[in-house]
């Protein structure tokens, strides 16, 4: 007598790639404006950001009954990104208010702008199982929400700008507020810096092959230069600059 034993062969996860392109504002918490001030951080000085993002993920979205994967494979994807921010930057709170005479005429004059370049790249953690959400197979299943924390190489110009005398404030640092009257507390040339990155957002199922999602990401820039304004021997000088990016993007399912 023969005995014959077999066993099935389990389908092992490949990786799967997408690409998103993303649109939203940007708020630059800087020098600029009363820390903690409503028009300072909400409102004002904030513009338009874009970016384009590639997505690695490390399951196959076309489901089979004997998939195998691990808990890294239905949770986790890594995303690498390029990504540009502008914020047109200007003094608000009470201080432009309260301030007299001369150096309040001058604090009142200053406005600026800043642009940046983000190339970094994150970890995402999916709470439902990125298999089940990118197979489709379960039609009540819309929202995939998630969490990030990455890190990247920012690439920033700021420019500083004054209407009080004859605005060439780089040949004369006295047009400017005093806290920043020098060539060691305001410049506006390009530089280079780290980042890190933590966001949470979702994502919404749009077709077979695509995605809508909604994110907030907190940036947190380990220079204060940024702006081109770095008060150093002001003791109101205790943090760096930073931003927040509010975007929405559409994803596309690459194979």
């Amino acid at each position: 007598m023969f005995v014959f034993s077999t066993q099935a062969q389990r389908y092992r996860s490949k990786n799967t790639h997408e690409i998103a392109i993303a649109f939203g504002i940007s708020d630059f918490m800087t020098d600029y404006g009363q820390r903690f001030e409503s028009n300072s951080n909400l409102t004002a000085n904030f513009k338009m950001g874009f970016g384009i993002i590639h997505y690695l993920t490390f399951t196959d979205y076309r489901y089979r009954w004997n998939h195998q994967t691990s808990y890294w494979d239905e949770h986790f994807k890594i995303r690498s990104e390029l990504s540009y921010h502008s914020s047109d930057l200007k003094h608000y709170g009470k201080w432009i208010k309260i301030i007299n005479g001369v150096e309040g005429d001058k604090l009142r004059a200053m406005y600026g702008k800043t642009n940046t370049w983000h190339l970094g790249s994150a970890v995402e953690f999916h709470f439902v199982d990125i298999n089940d959400f990118g197979s489709r197979r379960d039609p009540n299943l819309k929202w995939s929400p998630y969490l990030s924390l990455g890190a990247g190489v920012n690439f920033y110009n700021p420019s500083i700008y004054t209407s009080y005398g004859d605005g060439n404030w780089k040949d004369n640092y006295s047009l400017l507020f005093k806290k920043w009257a020098g060539p060691d507390r305001a410049r506006d040339t390009k530089g280079t810096t780290m980042s890190a990155t933590l966001g949470v957002g979702t994502r919404f199922k749009l077709g077979e092959y695509s995605d809508l999602f909604v994110e907030w990401r907190y940036h947190y820039f380990f220079s204060n230069w940024i702006d081109g304004l770095n008060a150093r021997d002001d003791v109101a000088n205790k943090f760096v600059d930073w931003m927040v990016w509010f975007h929405v993007g559409y994803v596309y399912y690459l194979n």
